[in-house]
Formats: structure tokens, C-alpha cells, sequence
């Protein structure tokens, strides 16, 4: 489980609530820690924030790293089989923001090491031509997202009180969508109780999930980010329970 921009390990396990979840269900759960972008200074949210590589920047932008997260991840993995009873061919990754960035990064870029993807409320900033194997993935996204707006437009960030103009959700995943094969147009599939599913038809599952009156929280989480930056809360998706539905059906190669 990645934790967003500015974010930490301890915050991302209390306000996704996955630690409780886990316990019942009997899942190893993994929280890494990003580093800040300036490693010799302690962590702050706002000016030294801890954040993933996720792909999105370049030289010259304030927020760019040379960290090899992915080759981290790798590791973070490696270690966990190694060390506990767990199933390699049962690893799944989820991620929030730039978590979820992150998420989608690490699928590209070693699709052999998931058997699933779930990236909650992030861009694809990496383009891939073609994952092989492709990676099913679930994607949650709220209609309220006032920093991943679900139909793209200006986004203020809070770090350096910046307005960026986003790109819509349907890009990222049409682009994902095509790097796994699927169809980049999806069905709706259902809607009920604020919830809409769509699918898009392919080798693989790619499904999205749009939580009607959620801002950039995790759904069902105690909302510990201010609603002024992010958006409303929502409690009427449990992200924990959506996401193991998912992960529960892929078992990965082997399995």
C-alpha cells in the first residue's frame, strides 16, 4: 500500500484502515515509506514532502527524484516472500495519488512480480506501449476529487499554493487500457448506492469505479486530509473491501 505526496507509511495504514482489515482476513499487509525530496532534511508535508518516483517529472521541476522506487519496491517484495509464508504468485499492489502513480509505474515496469494493480485516485504519468503479461487492475476515483478531477481541468495544490491544469481520468486509463489490450472505451456495468463500475473489455480485468460525493480520500477512510484541499469525505465505498474483492479474484500464474 502506497501512501500519497507528503504522506507516510503510519499515515496511509490509519487512514485507509487496511491494518484492522488485514487482521481479518488474514493478509500481509506492506506500507514503505517514500523518501522526502530532500533525504538529508527531516520530512515535512508541505516543504519536504516524501514522495514516489511515479514518472511525472523532469529535471528542473521542484518535485523530480532519480530514486529507483521501482527497484525498491522490487525489493520490498522480495523481502516480504522471503521472510513470511506469503504467495509469490499472490502479490498485489494498491496505491493513493501519487501512490497510486506509483502503482501504475510498477505495473509497467514489472508486470511479472503482480498478479493485480489497484490504483486509487492517480494518473498514469509513464507510457507504456504494451505490459506483457498485462496486469489486471481495478481503479477508484471520486466525482468530487478536487486534486484528480475526474473530467480534467485546474487543480490547486497545496504545495506552493500552485494551479495545475489535469488531464482527464478517461486519459489515463484509455492509455492504460490500451498497454494491457484492452478496449479503451468502457461499459458501465452497474451503478447503485453513489457507485458506478464500468469495464473495459479486454484480455485482462480493467475496471473503474466512480464514488459519487468522494473528494481525495480514501473511500471509506477516516479523511484525514482538509475537504478545503481535497474534497468531501464519502463512507458508501469501503476501499479495503472493494480493493480485496479484486485482488481475491486473480490469483496470478501458477495459482
Amino acid at each position: 500500500m502506497l501512501h500519497g505526496t507528503g504522506g507516510s507509511a503510519e499515515f496511509a495504514a490509519e487512514e485507509t484502515r487496511w491494518p484492522t482489515f488485514a487482521d481479518t482476513h488474514h493478509l500481509l499487509v506492506a506500507f514503505p515509506d517514500g523518501l522526502p525530496l530532500d533525504p538529508s532534511r527531516p520530512p515535512s508535508f508541505l516543504t519536504n514532502p516524501k514522495r514516489w518516483n511515479d514518472g511525472s517529472t523532469r529535471p528542473g521541476d521542484p518535485f523530480h527524484t532519480e530514486t529507483d522506487d521501482v527497484g525498491f519496491l522490487s525489493a520490498v517484495i522480495r523481502h516480504a516472500v522471503q521472510h513470511t509464508d506469503a504467495d509469490p504468485h499472490r502479490v498485489y499492489l494498491t496505491g493513493f495519488s501519487n501512490g497510486a502513480a506509483m502503482s501504475f509505474r510498477f505495473a509497467a515496469e514489472r508486470p511479472t512480480e503482480l498478479a493485480a494493480v489497484a490504483p486509487l485516485a492517480g494518473y498514469c504519468h509513464v507510457s507504456p506501449v504494451a505490459v506483457s503479461p498485462p496486469v489486471p487492475t481495478l481503479y477508484i476515483v471520486g466525482d468530487q476529487d478536487l486534486l484528480i478531477p475526474l473530467h480534467g481541468g485546474p487543480a490547486r495544490l497545496p504545495w506552493g499554493n500552485r494551479v495545475v491544469e489535469r488531464p482527464t481520468v478517461e486519459a489515463t486509463l484509455a492509455k492504460w487500457a490500451a498497454a494491457i489490450g484492452c478496449d479503451p472505451t468502457p461499459t458501465v456495468v452497474g451503478e447503485a448506492n453513489g457507485v458506478r463500475e464500468e469495464r473495459f473489455a479486454g484480455p485482462v480485468e480493467l475496471t473503474k469505479v466512480v464514488v459519487s460525493g468522494l473528494g481525495h480520500h480514501w473511500p471509506g477512510g477516516k479523511a484525514m486530509f482538509n475537504p478545503r484541499i481535497a474534497g468531501p469525505p464519502s463512507d458508501v465505498l469501503n476501499g479495503c473491501e472493494r480493493v480485496w474483492a479484486f485482488f481475491e479474484r486473480h490469483g496470478g500464474p501458477g495459482a
